[in-house]
């Protein structure tokens, strides 16, 4: 840090200067969360990755180009993300002071980019270094295959970080090159001889399974060549869109702190630019079907963030399927079905939103709550069977489990229809209650924050909870009928009393 630059920064953290107590009262809580949350669930995930469900799916024989297909698609979804949120990036006035300066961007924004990219090099890494080991404790792969894995992984973490930094400087480019990525990124996976010419694909040869130790060679250059276009890619960081970014972080985790987390990531929403000239409301067209045109015009008037919803439904279709499969760890898989078909039911969700707004205030068009929020059910419903039961064929067919396909296409359909009354729960459910912010002292210490953090994430959870039942509905269809009920129940329940 420059001499002109680490008298401000002296400066602003003395605002929020920590006492000795505060600082150890900080390590004790970093440490109990750790050890409560963390290590619990680190072990948990390490015991799934070394069980014979988990390394049925790291031996599987599309292993290494399944490698291929995700770091093509982590690259893309960095590219896309620095769009929205950057690694380079203070706080609001921090950033002010420092961007309109004469200092260079890469001295101003250097520690931020190295504290963000820390940390998604850290999470490779730990990725490579969960495979690995899994795949040495049960004897299918070498200490120096492994090794070579999580070189390789940390590569894709700088590499991963470098892209962020690229959308972040040059947004029209990357959401021009994310899609590209992404399609060769298939390409390499259906195509083994692609493997050898793109650096997903090296990414892919170095898989402890396939390991190649020439293919860590030309990833390490195309690391080398990313990491010399930091200080370049800094020097194109803007003024406007670096104070737009700062503002927006900064009101998103202010929302968050205060558990109002649909508020926050509404801060994040598009900017409608199709459409907005074509006629919603069309009186002449029976009531039912007027809502369901209004809501598709408003879902398609932001298609960047309606392909990305489309995309999560389908993928989550095409995750239950696979957790059907005897070889997959079912739950878990259905777990993230449930929620990505949660995410997924965002952008057609909004007129859910609006009726759950309009219900709490003096009726504005005419018909009765229960209608109008019935009304504006139509679309997510019909998208959702549309897209699940599309998505759940063909990924039956793909995975040559004929006869999966039509509990597959059930389940998904069952899920997605719970995904919504999640949803229309979450619409419904209003400000944190004040007896929230009561402590609940324990021996274990005040839970108060994780009830608070629970009720937050109800939606989440609950759509992940119907996801794991979902997934031995075949065995016995009780958990699934319990979820449904609490579901519907707490929907019911916060519908009656909302304010």
């Amino acid at each position: 840090m420059s001499v002109r630059l680490s008298a401000p920064a002296r400066i602003w953290r003395s605002r929020h200067a920590r006492t000795r107590g505060d600082q150890a009262y900080l390590a004790y809580l970093t440490l109990m969360v750790t050890l409560v949350t963390v290590v619990p669930l680190g072990r948990a995930v390490s015991l799934a990755a070394s069980s014979p469900q988990g390394v049925a799916l790291l031996t599987a024989p599309d292993a290494s180009s399944a490698v291929a297909a995700v770091v093509a698609s982590l690259w893309a979804s960095f590219l896309l993300l620095g769009r929205v949120r950057g690694p380079a990036l203070r706080p609001p006035f921090q950033t002010h002071a420092l961007a309109s300066s004469d200092l260079l961007r890469f001295t101003s924004f250097r520690g931020p980019f190295l504290r963000s990219a820390a940390l998604v090099v850290a999470s490779t890494a730990a990725v490579g270094v969960l495979i690995g080991t899994s795949l040495i404790t049960v004897g299918r792969s070498a200490p120096g295959d492994a090794l070579l894995f999580v070189l390789a992984c940390v590569c894709v973490g700088i590499v991963s970080a470098v892209a962020w930094l690229a959308g972040q400087a040059m947004p029209r480019s990357s959401a021009l090159l994310a899609p590209l990525v992404v399609g060769l990124g298939a390409i390499t996976a259906a195509v083994p001889a692609w493997r050898f010419v793109t650096p997903w694909g090296w990414a892919g040869l170095a898989y402890p399974l396939a390991a190649s130790t020439g293919a860590l060679v030309p990833l390490l250059a195309v690391t080398a060549a990313a990491v010399s276009l930091v200080p370049a890619l800094m020097s194109r960081l803007s003024l406007p869109r670096l104070i737009a970014q700062a503002i927006r972080w900064e009101a998103a985790t202010s929302h968050a702190t205060g558990m109002e987390l649909a508020t926050a990531t509404s801060v994040y929403q598009p900017v409608p630019t199709l459409g907005r000239r074509l006629r919603v409301v069309r009186p002449g067209l029976p009531r039912p079907l007027l809502f369901l045109v209004r809501d598709a015009l408003g879902a398609a008037r932001t298609p960047v963030r309606l392909v990305a919803a489309a995309l999560a439904m389908a993928t989550a279709a095409a995750l239950f399927t696979l957790s059907l499969v005897g070889e997959s760890p079912g739950w878990f898989l259905s777990s993230a079905a449930g929620v990505l078909l949660f995410a997924g039911l965002g952008p057609f969700t909004d007129g859910v939103r609006h009726a759950a707004r309009a219900a709490s205030d003096l009726p504005l068009y005419g018909i009765g709550d229960e209608r109008l929020l019935l009304h504006h059910t139509l679309l997510p419903v019909l998208v959702t069977v549309i897209m699940v039961v599309v998505a759940a064929t063909i990924s039956a067919l793909l995975l040559a489990a004929g006869l999966h396909a039509l509990p597959a296409i059930a389940g998904s359909v069952m899920l997605g229809m719970l995904a919504i009354v999640a949803r229309i729960a979450t619409a419904v459910k209003g400000p944190l209650p004040s007896a929230l912010l009561t402590p609940i002292p324990t021996p274990m210490g005040d839970l108060g924050a994780a009830a608070r953090l629970v009720w937050a994430t109800d939606g989440i959870l609950l759509a992940a909870c119907a996801g794991a039942a979902a997934a031995g509905m075949s065995v016995s269809p009780l958990p699934v009928i319990a979820v449904g009920a609490a579901l519907a129940g707490l929907a019911v329940h916060r519908w009656r009393h909302r304010l």
